[in-house]
């Protein structure tokens, strides 16, 4: 039953990693005219009412990479023994979901309908600036916090070779990284440690389900 639980597990993981590589292309590609991140707000409104079908459908793909972060971090803590960090790190990863979707919610839906509204501009502003720190900042950082926890226990018990805990290690660190630079609103330290985060970060989960799930 545990080999049919590992294989599952196995797969679920490139899934994962395979929703999280399509949000992040479409982020950097399809969807990167509606950031915040080398457009004036004027440029981005435009562009999210010219493309409002792609804009909400590339959110949705968001919000199937947060809730599957969530189920690698599940994956992760099932290879632990039972213990209060455990418990700990997951609830923390599990607090950053609520955040994170709402922040997407607003961009995929409330901001495009109240752009076709023609409301005032600060208000687009405002709310665009909730959900990059609800996003970035609060779920990114409680995501990697949490992570971070569940990794370092993983070191301690001994379920991660020395090479893969420190990938992890690095790959939670950038992440943390990516939310202090949208809390200091350094959109370009953020897209740097966005890039670099979710490169390692799949990569890594990648390489846990080879070297853990398959051992």
């Amino acid at each position: 039953m545990n080999r049919s639980q590992d294989v599952l597990k196995f797969y679920f993981v490139h899934i994962i990693v395979a929703v999280i590589t399509l949000a992040c292309f479409l982020m950097n590609g399809p969807m990167r005219g509606g950031l915040p991140l080398d457009t004036t707000l004027a440029e981005r409104i435009v562009f999210i009412a010219d493309n409002q079908f792609l804009w909400s459908v590339s959110w949705c793909v968001w919000m199937a990479s947060a809730l599957g972060l969530f189920v690698f971090c599940t994956i992760l803590a099932d290879e632990l023994k039972p213990s209060f960090l455990r418990v700990l790190g997951l609830a923390i990863v599990a607090m950053g979901i609520a955040p994170d979707l709402i922040a997407e919610v607003i961009y995929a839906f409330v901001m495009p309908k109240l752009i076709t509204q023609g409301l005032d501009q600060s208000l687009i502003q405002m709310l665009e600036v909730l959900a990059t720190h609800l996003t970035g900042y609060l779920g990114n950082g409680l995501y990697n916090i949490g992570g971070m926890i569940l990794t370092l226990v993983a070191i301690r018990q001994r379920v991660v070779v020395s090479w893969v805990a420190a990938w992890g290690v690095l790959s939670w660190t950038l992440g943390i990284l990516l939310s202090i630079a949208v809390a200091l609103g350094s959109m370009k330290g953020a897209e740097f440690f966005t890039a670099t985060s979710m490169v390692l970060s799949t990569l890594w989960m990648l390489v846990f389900a080879y070297k853990v799930l398959r051992r």
